[in-house]
């Protein structure tokens, strides 16, 4: 027993060791309640904008205090705070006290965390509990010693990236606070110009510019200037170097100046014999080459530096006596007489070929100086289809004639003048009649030949009267070793036998057939006679050509086309004529790339205003299977009108839109020089547009749905209605109309600003014209270029009965169509349609396609519609019907009902890069059947290529619907109308919209690479920039690092539009691609 009672003593204090730490003082966690407040003096604060220079300490108390442990109240506890930062590289805190050290501007989080402390009893024992509250404000620190961005000085801007700056003194003018203008602050800061400052000494100088944060914080920027002198720059010939410097030929001045900027200019002039300064150029080169001085004399060359709106003196360098060239261009002696005579044909013997010796440069006064090498020659022929000539061989051509062999020397910057030799060609040829070309083969029979052998030897120079006339081809053999013009097999011997022609896809020029032939004379005779590869015929669409002109008061003398993208380059191989030219020698003389242009002068159009080009095309590797084709025709091109056309049905609504009126406005400006394409002034801005009444044949025009009428009550809509909104202008042509076009007259108002310095525009007016074409759509189809639509005959059905006077009664017996107007080239055909993809004959007007057809009639399901592969995407093709109707379901049709079926040509979705299990297919998908793009050729879309900014931005702009900028104003020196016309009016409205502001206020970078910070931004703003509260899951994002993306990423993140490069990271400078571009405009704009 007592064994047992000391055991249960041990027990009892060994639980009693473990039980009392659990109940020791400082060990309880209660939970503590109440309201913290964060205070700056005695006011509750939520967040907290500083100046950095300031003095801060901030303070904390609870608003209802309150401990409790396991649901009791801990009574009377005390607090104590504790102050932390989140970056105290930019503000610090002290721990205790909640003073603040404001180090740098920008933004951290400042937390208060209050601990409340009391006792309690637990289980008879007395025990500390505590609790913590915690809450935090957002602090920027304002640092407004760096709130100037940039100034000019001298109309030259400079950048403030850090508190110092190198300043170049042009000239000897001192520089004052006057000097510093236009300055620009930095975000959320302004400034008054007129309180600026400047103090100078020794070239080192101090910038004081007093600054406004958010107009209530104040400070002053201080920027460090480093004075650096530009002195007027020495200038030396440093090429040749030294005299006889020669007329015409090239001489070398470099300028030296100490402190020259790198983008300065350089300011070239100078003066003959003390005469009359005269500009050489203007370069951004301190060297300069010159072949100016093309006659004898002392020549003072003088240069001074540009940089912004100050220059240098000009300083000169010593006189420079230019001699008269005493060098001529001079024939070898052994070519004399420099007339000679070539042949290919075995009737008159000669040579081929002939070998010149190169022309030299004689010293005329001094027989033994000459110059025989270290110079260019050019040679050419006047006409290459009489002889040709390459390095000084001469080679005969293929026409009886006489050509001129021109040699041009090229020294030292100097061209001389041509030396010349005459040649003769006895060729004893002709071309056959019938041409050849790319998917057009031809066979040739012996009276094709023997009628080209007539027409060699009838103009063969006298010859023909002893020659007769050919009676027998005795050998002919088709041309060999001529794969860059087709392929060509077979012979004719004795009038007997067929030469086969196949021209290659590029093929272009003449393949000969050496024939021998006998003569009426009976002479035998061997003559050239060859097969015309030509160009694919092509029916070219018509342009209209813009006036060019500037100054709207002088008359438009020239007048300028555009080239469309239909084929990647042009060459204008004649223009106008009564016959076309030889496509197959034709010289292609200079290309035109698509989207380029070409001048015309008003002297090109005939008296009804058009003008003919007879014109080569071909495409580039980017357009795929017709990589390297050549097409030839003519374009028919039109003086310009500015109508504003719509296509409009009788009866129904046409609406009208404001961007047409205001791009009427900008070419009718353009044209007479109101606006410039290519500077910011002169500009004009809409006012309103005035109707003239149409005729009530013609049709009503509406205003906000008042009808226009000669009324003048309150509210009317009549001639002198102001109209500002043409949105809200509609038209409906009479519905008994019988016209296929109705003009609606208007005046259009506008404001016209010539300067920067105007504030006050003076009015303009353009009188125009609305033209509606009355067309018909009665039964509608898409089809794909290349690709067939299968008409359907309920359709024709469903037309029939909702035509007023056919009730469901009618029936059609068989339907024809008209495609006589239908380019198959450039639109396509109607063919009756087999099982299989495979097509019968073209459908002709007079075929019938039967609605209930038996087995020997063809069925009106049977048609179909084949676009063709040069189908232009967007366009519309009409083909007009007639169906045959008949009351019931027998007998035959006794009425006839006529409409349209069109047809719009939609974008193929054949890109070999864009697979259907990629993620970016549908929208990929969906931005080519909006022609938000295109793609980078037929076949590739370049998914994984990165976008430059000006892509991202017109891709925007099209799925906007390609609005028209509100101003002619373009603020960007890296934009240019003409040479950026395809994203243009893209980067100007995005600029108006606030989407972009460009990289600089004068710059946009149209060819940077976007990344995917800057395309979600653009989203984001184009969206309104609407607000909400997202997470941030992105470690490579961060409110300040990031701050003019952050809430853009969040945004597009937290919407879905992207997802980011991982769950983690965002990877906001990686550029973006074309499949992503398009991946977040597809998902923004559906909502997914």
């Amino acid at each position: 027993m007592k064994k047992f009672l000391s055991l249960l003593l041990a027990m009892t204090m060994v639980m009693s060791l473990i039980v009392l730490p659990a109940r020791a003082e400082g060990e309880l966690q209660g939970t503590a309640s109440g309201t913290l407040n964060i205070k700056n003096n005695t006011e509750v604060i939520t967040s907290l904008t500083v100046a950095k220079s300031s003095s801060v300490t901030l303070s904390a108390d609870i608003t209802t205090p309150a401990l409790k442990y396991n649901d009791q109240d801990v009574t009377s506890p005390t607090t104590t705070y504790k102050w932390s930062s989140s970056d105290p590289n930019i503000v610090s805190v002290n721990e205790n006290t909640g003073a603040l050290t404001l180090t740098k501007g920008g933004d951290a989080t400042i937390t208060c965390t209050a601990t409340l402390s009391g006792s309690t009893t637990v289980e008879s024992e007395s025990a500390t509990v505590q609790g913590t509250l915690s809450n935090s404000v957002p602090v920027t620190v304002v640092d407004c010693t760096d709130g100037v961005a940039s100034f000019t000085v001298n109309g030259k801007q400079y950048s403030v990236s850090s508190g110092s700056i190198d300043v170049y003194k042009v000239g000897d003018a001192a520089l004052t606070k006057e000097s510093f203008t236009n300055i620009q602050y930095r975000t959320n800061y302004t400034g008054n110009t007129g309180e600026i400052s400047y103090t100078s000494n020794n070239n080192s100088g101090t910038l004081s510019v007093p600054v406004k944060y958010n107009d209530s914080l104040t400070g002053t920027t201080s920027i460090s200037i480093t004075e650096k002198k530009v002195d007027a720059p020495t200038v030396t010939v440093t090429s040749p170097s030294a005299a006889p410097y020669y007329a015409g030929r090239n001489i070398t001045f470099t300028a030296t100046s100490t402190n020259a900027p790198s983008g300065a200019q350089y300011i070239w002039t100078y003066k003959k014999d003390n005469g009359t300064e005269t500009t050489l150029s203007t370069t951004t080169q301190n060297t300069l080459t010159t072949n100016a001085f093309t006659t004898a004399g002392s020549y003072v060359v003088s240069c001074k530096i540009k940089f912004g709106t100050a220059e240098t003196s000009a300083a000169s360098a010593s006189a420079v006596a230019v001699s008269a060239d005493p060098y001529v261009p001079t024939r070898d002696a052994r070519d004399y007489p420099y007339s000679f005579t070539l042949t290919r044909s075995s009737a008159v013997g000669s040579i081929q070929t002939k070998t010149l010796y190169s022309p030299y440069l004689q010293n005329k006064d001094t027989a033994s100086d000459k110059i025989t090498s270290g110079f260019n020659v050019t040679w050419s022929s006047s006409n290459q289809n009489v002889a040709t000539v390459s390095g000084g061989v001469v080679s005969a051509g293929s026409t009886t004639g006489t050509a001129t062999i021109s040699a041009v020397i090229t020294y030292n910057g100097k061209t001389y003048p041509a030396v010349t030799y005459t040649v003769n060609n006895y060729a004893l040829s002709a071309d056959l009649t019938r041409q050849v070309y790319y998917g057009n083969p031809v066979t040739y029979s012996y009276s094709d030949l023997i009628e080209a052998a007539n027409k060699a030897l009838s103009g063969s120079y006298g010859y023909g009267s002893y020659y007769g006339t050919v009676t027998t081809i005795v050998s002919a053999s088709a041309p060999v070793s001529l794969s860059n013009l087709g392929t060509f097999t077979g012979s004719i011997s004795n009038n007997s036998g067929y030469i086969y022609a196949t021209a290659s896809y590029s093929g272009r020029g003449k393949a000969p057939i050496t024939a021998t032939v006998k003569t009426s004379t009976n002479q035998t005779v061997t003559v050239t006679l060859n097969i015309p590869v030509v160009p694919i015929p092509r029916t070219f669409d018509s342009l209209t050509a813009e006036p060019v002109t500037t100054n709207y008061t002088t008359s438009i003398n020239n007048y300028r086309i555009t080239f469309p993208s239909t084929y990647s380059t042009y060459y204008v191989v004649q223009k106008n004529g009564t016959t076309a030219p030889d496509y197959a020698t034709v010289s292609l003389g200079n290309p035109y790339s698509a989207g380029s242009q070409y001048t015309l002068s008003s002297a090109d159009f005939g008296t009804n205003g058009t003008c003919t080009l007879y014109v080569i095309a071909t495409n580039n590797y980017t357009y795929g299977s017709s990589y390297g084709m050549y097409y030839s025709g003519a374009i028919t091109v039109s003086q310009t009108n500015y109508n504003i056309n719509y296509n409009g049905v009788a009866g129904e609504t046409v609406q009208f839109a404001q961007s047409d009126f205001n791009d009427f406005m900008n070419k009718v400006a353009e044209a007479r020089g109101d606006a410039s394409k290519a500077k910011s002034y002169p500009y004009v801005t809409f006012d309103y547009v005035t109707f003239s009444l149409p005729t009530t044949a013609q049709g009503t025009l509406y205003y906000g749905g008042t009808a226009m009428s000669t009324s003048n009550s309150s509210g009317a809509f009549n001639r002198n209605t102001k109209v500002t909104n043409l949105d809200s202008v509609t038209f409906v042509p009479n519905d008994k109309t019988t016209a296929k076009t109705i003009t609606l007259n208007f005046t259009l108002y506008a404001t016209r600003y010539s300067s920067s310095s105007t504030s006050r525009g003076t009015t303009v007016s353009y009188s125009g014209s609305v033209v509606v074409n009355l067309v018909r759509e009665d039964i509608k189809y898409t089809v794909s270029q290349g690709d067939s639509v299968r008409f359907d005959e309920s359709d024709f059905l469903s037309y029939l009965h909702s035509t007023k006077g056919y009730s469901s009664n009618y029936t059609i017996d068989y339907v024809t169509f008209d495609q006589s107007a239908v380019s198959a080239v450039n639109e396509g055909s109607l063919y009756t349609y087999y099982s299989g993809y495979n097509y019968g004959g073209s459908v002709k007007t007079t075929d019938k396609f039967y609605y209930s057809a038996t087995a020997s009639q063809n069925a009106l399901s049977d048609v179909a519609f084949l676009a063709s592969r040069y189908a232009k995407t967007g366009e519309t093709v009409y083909i007009p019907f007639t169906i045959y109707a008949r009351y019931g379901t027998t007998g035959t049709g006794t009425r006839q009902l006529t409409g349209t079926v069109a047809i719009k040509i939609g974008q193929t979705m054949n890109f070999i890069d864009v697979k259907t299990t990629d993620y970016f297919y549908n929208s990929v998908k969906w931005a080519v059947g909006k022609n938000i793009t295109n793609g980078t050729s037929s076949t590739t879309f370049s998914p994984y290529k990165s976008c430059t900014r000006a892509e991202i931005v017109t891709f925007l702009w099209r799925a906007a619907g390609s609005p028209e900028p509100t101003t002619t104003r373009n603020p960007f020196r890296d934009v240019n109308a003409v040479t950026h016309s395809s994203y243009y009016k893209a980067i100007l409205w995005a600029s108006q919209k606030g989407i972009t502001s460009g990289t600089s206020a004068t710059a946009f970078s149209p060819d940077q690479v976007c990344t995917r910070a800057q395309i979600v931004t653009f989203l984001y703003r184009y969206a309104g920039q609407p607000s909400g509260y997202y997470s941030n899951p992105f470690k490579d994002v961060g409110a300040t690092s990031e701050a003019s993306y952050y809430n853009a990423i969040l945004w597009a993140v937290g919407k879905g539009i992207t997802s980011g490069t991982s769950a983690t990271t965002f990877s906001p400078y990686a550029s973006c691609n074309r499949a992503e571009a398009v991946t977040f405009l597809y998902r923004y704009t559906n909502g997914l």
